[in-house]
């Protein structure tokens, strides 16, 4: 069982977020969703990390965990930014991401390569416009916020490592907010490495260290919204892809806002993802597990969803 055992007493003490509300949207605005102010342990403890085998440097960029308070109500995104409505904004602005991507190349081991035939209309597999966009980075989705601003008279922005964590784990406090079952109940919940990513791109090899036990039916992204959803009704909050943060990257959470400011101090050069992808393991499937890229990285595995601010 992944929990936090230590800090459950103080956990259970604190109120949960009032109920999420859907914020209906034109199809090709992403629909929002109204997120309560609240308290929340964001991060994880030892044993968690210990539990996946995860690699100490990697562990100490969640910890210590902290307390934090959500003081203002805000909406995220009910779904992961997808290629369609990415596609509009390509269209109305002419943006065109000028840096290659890198893609995960098939056969065992997995290795990565990059070059500049991938882009986010080409992301080595198939996609449609329901799908999460990919192989954007930072600036990317700094630019389709702004503009999705300017075309609404709403303010849309990525969101700050806090924000995202309360959203994902929607008042649970477990590792997974699915519940005690991470691994068996994983492909209800999640698009991740599983027996269709093994079929597809490990020669059909699924090694049972890493590998889910399950078969999610995607071997690569999966349209946004196939999964069950968290308690909040936010899909694909783990799994899919990756998702853009504010945050700069720090060796661990010592001094870390204890509101849901972004943590602009630190290596500024890159920015922390959150919610793993389609291509990982148990040691990244936590609520709490982060993963830094450079600003200006794209990849195949990385995409976004929006936050809007509130009056």
């Amino acid at each position: 069982m992944l929990r936090l055992r230590s800090l459950l007493p103080i956990v259970a003490m604190l109120p949960l977020a009032g109920c999420a509300t859907d914020r209906r949207n034109p199809s090709d605005i992403p629909a929002m969703v109204r997120i309560a102010p609240g308290h929340f342990l964001a991060g994880s403890d030892r044993a968690e990390t210990d539990a996946v085998h995860y690699p100490d440097l990697n562990a100490a960029r969640e910890q210590p965990a902290h307390m934090v308070t959500v003081a203002r109500a805000f909406a995220i995104g009910r779904t992961e930014v997808t290629r369609g409505q990415f596609a509009k904004f390509a269209a109305a602005t002419g943006w065109a991401p000028d840096g290659p991507c890198s893609f995960l190349v098939d056969g065992p081991p997995s290795r990565w390569d990059t070059d500049r035939a991938h882009d986010w209309q080409h992301p080595g597999f198939a996609q449609t416009d329901a799908h999460p966009v990919v192989c954007v980075n930072t600036t990317d989705a700094e630019a389709y916020a702004a503009w999705l601003s300017r075309k609404t008279g709403r303010h849309f922005r990525l969101p700050s490592n806090a924000e995202w964590e309360y959203a994902a784990r929607a008042g649970t406090v477990t590792a997974v907010y699915w519940g005690d079952r991470p691994a068996a109940d994983a492909c209800r919940f999640a698009n991740v490495l599983d027996a269709s990513n093994a079929r597809a791109h490990n020669r059909g090899v699924a090694d049972p260290v890493v590998t889910f036990p399950c078969n999610d039916g995607y071997p690569d992204t999966a349209p946004v919204g196939s999964f069950r959803p968290n308690r909040w009704g936010l899909y694909d909050m783990i799994g899919n892809v990756w998702e853009l943060t504010l945050d700069c990257l720090n060796a661990n959470q010592v001094g870390a806002p204890t509101d849901t400011r972004p943590r602009n101090t630190g290596d500024c050069a890159s920015r922390i993802d959150r919610g793993a992808s389609w291509t990982n393991t148990r040691k990244y499937v936590r609520a709490a597990a982060q993963h830094p890229d450079l600003i200006v990285a794209r990849t195949s595995v990385l995409g976004f969803r929006l936050v809007e601010d509130l009056p």
